[in-house]
């Protein structure tokens, strides 16, 4: 892990850039349209994307990965995956354009038809940005994913905030979403040195899809799982439920990219660089649980506190029906710092099979679930969402023990005394909204929360958690230490 840690620390440096400025950019589009269409429309768009969504996932995973696993890969080995995903990519937009009016019926939606038929373009455009992209990131170089973010953020932003206050609606969040991903698309393909030839090999493709394919099929599962939640809302509450739901869900994925996001880019790649050197891999996982757990517990609890208060200032008055939903999701952030890191570990030693049989049983479990609280309510839809992913949590610990050999049991350590810190943090917060005067403007409440809870938490984490401080202190400056 030394030979590389220069890499690593310079891979991270940039992944961070491209996933705090990405994160921040989107969160402000995405406040400003908020402020400016309802819940429906948000409901009507996230729909419309559910299809395209899980359609693309042979395109966007399972090959690309691959690529980045394979110690050994030769130049016709991306040129065959490049046209493979291409053509694969062009057949399922083709389909889902085809297939548009069906997926409004069954949502009883009319509306739907076109929004569905404009989204399925991002399926092409996402599989022929798959190939550079992989091969980027098996070379660490993740400067042109910040330019690409950039670009596609400022002409795909300008385009949604421009149509949704012309009044466009929902149209306006479907745009945005397409001119996005055509920009991003282009800098990758424009910006790589690499170039596909024309090419093919179906043996240099059967050669990837031995670890491809299990991938592929646990990725649809997963994508499918991921969307479970907007089908059962849409089929028995309506557009108005998912469209609360995909504003709760903005601030988790907002906090998960921006705290997380630069440790888990990182993770696959170096894990797979040194997959035949178990001590160094352990030595990683340790350290990597460690450190998200260390920015991921405060950050999930921190806002679940200030919710009440910030989710109506600054999303707008007609979200507040969404603070509960958005407290309850920021518990399921709790378990993202721990599985995430996980389940790219596993990926990067090749054991790409051992999701699916998880991915099935968490179907089983959050349908079940699901479908019967969506009877009651969107928060009690929410409590058996965290409940679906917490039952599965030890089941996942134990398989990647035993399947990687990696001890998950000792980064796990430091939860009790972490917990204890940021739940120091929450009451903290909650009893400073609760003294607060009524009259007190939202965003002097907000930016005491935040300062009170920093102060505590900083405070607490010194006292309980030095020695975990320390040794995450010391595994940056070994990664930047040269071989």
């Amino acid at each position: 892990m030394e030979a590389t840690g220069r890499e690593i620390i310079h891979g991270a440096a940039w992944v961070a850039v491209e996933t705090w400025g990405r994160q921040l950019a989107m969160f402000v589009v995405f406040v400003v349209l908020a402020r400016n269409l309802d819940p429906e429309a948000f409901g009507l768009a996230a729909l419309a994307m559910v299809m395209p969504t899980i359609v693309a996932v042979p395109v966007t995973r399972g090959i690309p990965e691959a690529l980045i696993q394979r110690p050994d890969v030769e130049p016709i080995h991306f040129d065959s995956a490049f046209w493979l995903l291409a053509v694969t990519g062009s057949a399922l937009s083709i389909i889902v354009w085809a297939f548009a009016g069906a997926i409004a019926a069954a949502f009883s939606q009319p509306v739907l038809e076109e929004l569905v038929r404009w989204t399925s373009v991002v399926i092409v455009l996402q599989a022929l940005a798959a190939v550079p992209a992989a091969i980027l990131k098996r070379q660490l170089h993740f400067r042109l994913f910040a330019l690409r973010t950039l670009a596609g953020t400022i002409v795909g932003g300008t385009i949604g905030i421009g149509t949704a206050i012309a009044g466009y609606g929902m149209w306006s969040l479907v745009w945005m979403l397409v001119a996005k991903t055509a920009v991003e698309t282009a800098v990758i393909l424009f910006g790589s040195a690499w170039r596909p030839r024309l090419r093919y090999s179906h043996a240099r493709c059967r050669d990837l899809f031995g670890f491809a394919g299990p991938l592929i099929g646990q990725s649809l599962w997963a994508f499918f799982n991921e969307e479970i939640p907007k089908v059962l809302l849409g089929s028995f509450l309506g557009p108005y439920a998912v469209g609360v739901y995909a504003v709760a869900r903005r601030p988790l994925d907002f906090l998960s990219e921006a705290f997380l996001g630069p440790l888990t880019a990182v993770t696959m790649p170096t894990v797979a660089r040194v997959q035949t050197e178990p001590a160094k891999i352990n030595a990683f996982f340790n350290a990597s649980i460690r450190v998200a757990a260390i920015a991921g517990f405060p950050a999930f609890l921190g806002f679940a506190a200030i919710a009440p208060v910030a989710v109506p200032f600054i999303f707008g008055p007609q979200w507040v029906s969404g603070v509960v939903a958005v407290q309850i999701l920021m518990l399921l952030g709790l378990q993202r710092t721990i599985d995430s890191i996980c389940a790219l570990t596993i990926l990067a030693l090749g054991h790409s099979g051992l999701f699916l049989g998880l991915n099935i049983s968490y179907t089983v479990l959050a349908v079940v679930l699901l479908t019967a609280a969506v009877h009651i309510d969107l928060e009690t839809t929410m409590a058996a969402l965290l409940a679906s992913n917490l039952l599965l949590l030890p089941v996942f610990l134990f398989l990647v023990h035993h399947v990687a050999h990696i001890d998950v049991l000792k980064p796990l350590t430091i939860l009790p005394r972490l917990l204890a810190a940021a739940l120091l943090m929450f009451a903290a917060v909650t009893a400073w909204l609760v003294a607060a005067p009524a009259s007190t403007p939202q965003g002097f409440l907000i930016a005491g929360g935040i300062i009170i809870g920093a102060v505590v938490y900083g405070a607490a984490a010194i006292v309980l958690l030095r020695p975990d401080l320390l040794d995450a202190r010391d595994m940056l400056l070994r990664l930047r230490r040269p071989a």
